[in-house]
């Protein structure tokens, strides 16, 4: 609503309804949500940079909405709390015609006309809206003066608009739940507003065109209007724009810079050079930089927050104003746009040595350069960055070209793609070992292994061949089925070296290595730890879905197989699938054979169908793949036949592989001839699953014993020694949680299970959860066709000791319910007590 009446000494246009320019766009999105939020609160917050068209909104707003508004435009001259009451009360009484004139002396004091200005509005019959653009211009000691016991008490809403509410009284409001926020995420451009300026402006069209500037500008409005004012996109090729096509450097030092104070103006120019800053980047740049970064946050000034390692807020800058502050401190001052690249290529020389190398040479440092490449081209080669090492060193000078550390760095480029580099000398110790574990052409497993053990007993070796060769003679050996105590020491060893380097990828990936030695160990509780640190730590850097992490999604899964979590168990040996690729087939390898027997188990024949595939794909080429890969494929069919209740068969293909796999394998196939009626066979078969778990690793034994011991309990006739036998499992499983070799024995163990909580049992929660787990075995007598399962449930419960609130807490229920259940098993089994009940269970059954 456009305010005509003239009132005080206030110019009319400062308290009117700013009119539309020809070009405005309606937009119907923002002023819905404007409604919404005046009716919903008693403050609107419209807070974002400049040319984010707060003044468009809420004049479109105002127009069209069927309320009163006093409106004010505000200027650097109202920041004082005379003028400020003074110039409000004007904007009111224009927004009243029938109110009287301000009944205050322009002499009287503040709290006066404040009093006067809050009783005008609490007479009034209809109070406006009142509307305070450009508040940025307020200080804090003004806003505090006027606008907070105008808030407190007028009877009316507000809406506030500016670039920052830095002086604005608003937490009380916020707090109290009154206060609505407009900000750059609503009032930026969507794709189809940007389309529909274009057109309105005339503007030639590419089908591409308006999804390209919206993406360079990310919807920022005034840089839409500038570049299609200026003819970008010219329809002949909308996809090649860039940053600096859009002529906004005039626009930024005029709305921006030139509004900051001189030290905030000179901090955003300079940090402007920084892709990604947190306060010790802010810090490096300028003394005070912290400070000044905070501030810039809570301006408004194209600052996105985003998560950092470790919890430090970090900021990210608007990729658009970014480009064209850096244009503006380069064109001022050249030295000191240089200084902040080289602050920056120093300040991510161990987080990202790409980016580091590109600030150096923008910088004009060539030996800062060439000093990133030579420091930190283990990073790069873990990471698989033979081009990017490549273009890296050609951008260098020619003398720093071939500085011995760089030449390294090319050496290690070249021999990972097998392509023989220029005429300088090469370091043989680095072409041998790249060209052993990661060329296109390396040898198979364990003739890299043999050569790869050469290469690092030679003496004088620099710590990042050394560490980078450790690492890979490590993870090669950390893929044989049984794995000594070397391969975890050279793992350790390099670790340690990229640690004090600051490699941070080598790092990572020998951290996941570490985790995978440890699942090959037993210790699946230490490896799911340290898996889950790695990966943590890799997708902070970005390195989610790389081979750094495939290691440790292949540890995590193996630990959740044999945990029996098979759902997370999936989701983690996919993610090693995805994250293997060509440099690492033997994760890959080793990932789908445990996927595979994971999706046996849970009986999904789509994953069982990809891991197979996967599987086969990896069998395309058996010169690089362990030994033992065809005897993992012969495992999985042989697992496949027995859920299929085929026992014999599965036995007849795995025979023949059998002393080329863990001992377990040996422990499944006596469970499985005792299934075929061969009852000595399986007695000798567990015998030798004993004694060729000798040479393994104490908790690997465990694991192979878990699975004697439960398939001896079936094989007892005496109850006493099956009770024995299976209490015995229970107690080797409990250390590192052991349940997947119980559960793949748990329907013909089901009957032993419920009888053991009535024997007596140190792992009776163990013993419920296994028999919860099995629901579809044995089958349900048509007797008992009146229990539910939740009934059945809780039967099994009651041949524990456990109490009845002890029953509620395990399954997650409440005692009434608990009670309610029990009476109804009671009434249906035709009993009067719980030790009744499961007698009657147990006949019928049941448990």
């Amino acid at each position: 609503m456009t305010q005509t009446r003239r009132v005080g000494l206030t110019p009319v246009g400062k308290i009117s309804v700013p009119a539309p320019g020809p070009d405005h766009l309606a937009r119907p999105r923002c002023t819905e949500a404007m409604d919404q939020a005046v009716r919903d609160r008693r403050l609107v917050l419209v807070a974002a940079p400049a040319g984010y068209g707060k003044t468009s909104l809420l004049a479109e707003w105002a127009t069209g909405t069927g309320s009163p508004v006093a409106w004010l435009s505000l200027d650097p001259l109202d920041d004082s709390p005379a003028r400020l009451v003074r110039v409000l009360t004007d904007a009111v009484l224009a927004a009243l015609p029938d109110a009287p004139d301000d009944p205050v002396p322009a002499t009287a004091g503040l709290a006066p006309r404040v009093d006067a200005l809050i009783g005008l509005l609490d007479g009034a019959g209809r109070p406006p809206v009142i509307v305070l653009d450009d508040v940025h211009h307020l200080s804090a000691p003004t806003g505090r003066a006027v606008l907070t016991p105008l808030m407190q008490y007028a009877p009316t809403r507000f809406v506030l608009a500016g670039r920052h509410d830095v002086a604005i009284p608003v937490q009380r409001l916020r707090i109290a739940g009154e206060l609505a926020e407009i900000r750059m995420g609503t009032l930026a451009f969507t794709q189809d507003e940007v389309h529909r300026l274009g057109r309105s402006l005339g503007s030639p069209r590419h089908p591409g065109g308006a999804h390209e500037l919206w993406s360079l500008t990310g919807g920022w409005p005034v840089a839409v209007r500038v570049a299609l004012a200026a003819g970008v996109p010219d329809g002949d090729d909308p996809l090649g724009m860039r940053d600096r096509d859009i002529p906004l450097t005039d626009y930024l030092v005029e709305q921006v810079v030139g509004q900051l104070p001189d030290d905030l103006a000179r901090f955003f120019l300079t940090a402007s050079f920084a892709p990604a800053l947190d306060t010790a980047m802010a810090e490096a740049l300028l003394p005070g930089g912290a400070g000044l970064l905070e501030t810039c946050y809570r301006r408004g000034l194209f600052l996105v927050a985003t998560a950092q390692d470790g919890g430090d807020p970090a900021y990210r800058w608007h990729s658009l104003v970014a480009a064209h502050a850096r244009t503006v401190l380069t064109r001022r001052d050249p030295g000191a746009a240089q200084a902040a690249h080289r602050v920056i290529a120093e300040h991510l020389a161990r987080s990202d040595p790409a980016g580091a190398i590109q600030h150096a040479l923008d910088a004009r440092s060539p030996a800062l350069a060439a000093s990133v490449l030579g420091e930190h081209w283990p990073d790069l080669v873990v990471r698989g960055e033979a081009d990017l090492i490549r273009r890296l060193r050609s951008a260098l000078p020619a003398p720093f070209r071939n500085s011995p550390d760089v030449l390294i760095a090319l050496s290690a480029a070249d021999a990972i793609g097998g392509e023989p580099g220029p005429g300088e000398r090469r370091p043989a110790t680095v072409v041998g070992l790249v060209q052993t574990f990661l060329a296109r052409c390396r040898p198979g497993p364990e003739e890299a292994i043999r050569r790869g053990t050469a290469l690092l007993a030679e003496p004088d070796l620099d710590e990042g061949t050394l560490a980078l060769g450790l690492y890979l003679l490590a993870r090669a050996e950390l893929q044989r089925p049984l794995v000594g105590d070397g391969p975890v020491h050279r793992v350790a060893r390099a670790a340690e070296l990229a640690a004090t380097r600051g490699w941070t990828a080598l790092e990572l990936a020998c951290r996941a290595e570490e985790a995978v030695a440890a699942a090959q160990h037993g210790d699946y509780l230490t490896a799911r730890r340290r898996a889950a640190a790695v990966i943590e730590q890799a997708e902070a850097h970005g390195w989610a879905a790389t081979g750094i992490v495939a290691g440790a999604h292949l540890a995590a899964g193996m630990a959740d197989y044999w945990q029996d979590r098979l759902d997370t168990a999936a989701t983690e040996l996919t993610a090693a699938l995805d994250s293997a690729g060509p440099l690492r087939r033997e994760v890959a390898l080793h990932a789908a054979g445990v996927l595979a027997v994971v999706a046996i188990a849970q009986a999904d024949p789509v994953l069982l169908d990809r891991a197979v595939a996967a599987l086969a794909e990896q069998h395309r080429d058996d010169t690089r793949l362990p030994g033992h890969a065809a005897a993992l494929r012969a495992v999985v069919e042989a697992f496949r036949l027995d859920s299929q209740q085929r026992p014999a068969d599965a036995l007849a293909v795995v025979e023949p592989w059998l002393a080329r796999m863990d001992p377990s394998l040996y422990a499944w196939r006596g469970d499985a001839l005792r299934r075929t009626g061969d009852l000595p066979g399986a007695w000798r078969s567990l015998d030798e699953a004993r004694r060729t778990a000798q040479t393994w690793p104490r908790l690997v034994r465990h694991r192979i014993e878990v699975a004697v011991q439960a398939t001896e309990a079936l094989l007892h006739r005496d109850p006493q020694a099956a009770h024995q036998a299976l209490e015995r499992a229970l107690s080797t499983a409990a250390e590192q949680d052991l349940i997947r070799p119980l559960r793949d024995r748990s329907a013909d163990l089901r009957p032993l299970l419920s009888a053991h909580l009535t024997w007596g049992s140190a792992h009776e929660d163990t013993v419920t959860r296994l028999l919860l787990a099995d629901q579809a075995d044995p089958a349900v007598r048509p007797s008992a066709w009146e229990l539910t399962p939740r009934e059945r449930d809780v039967l099994v419960c009651l041949r524990s000791s456990l109490t009845t609130e002890e029953i509620a807490a395990s399954m997650f229920l409440s005692i009434n319910t608990i009670k309610t259940h029990i009476r109804a098993i009671y009434r249906k089994l035709g009993v009067s007590g719980r030790r009744e009940a499961v007698r009657s269970g147990v006949e019928r059954g049941l448990v």
